[in-house]
């Protein structure tokens, strides 16, 4: 089962950081802060996917559930960390 979850909050990660890092702003507006936060969360997700594949983290259930959430949340607004922040609109 340990395996399993690893295995998701892996997938979860590099997902996610590869949508943040192909998101393009074409006419959107530069803002700093979100420009910022993505760049901490495309930090945090190559880090955290790094650590599984050199063998040196574990992924608990807790921490998978918020990878995957974290990544239907990117995911969804395709990279836009703005659209995430101010909350989407379906």
């Amino acid at each position: 089962m340990d395996k399993l979850l690893t295995t998701f909050a892996l997938m979860s990660y590099v997902i996610c950081c590869i949508q943040l890092l192909c998101y393009q702003r074409g006419m959107a507006n530069y803002r700093f802060h979100v420009s910022f936060m993505a760049w901490l969360l495309i930090v945090f997700t190559g880090t955290s996917a790094l650590e599984i594949l050199l063998g040196t983290a574990h992924s608990s259930f807790g921490e998978t559930g918020i990878a995957l959430t974290l990544c239907v949340l990117v995911y969804r607004a395709q990279g836009n960390v703005a659209s995430i922040i101010r909350g989407m609109n379906p």
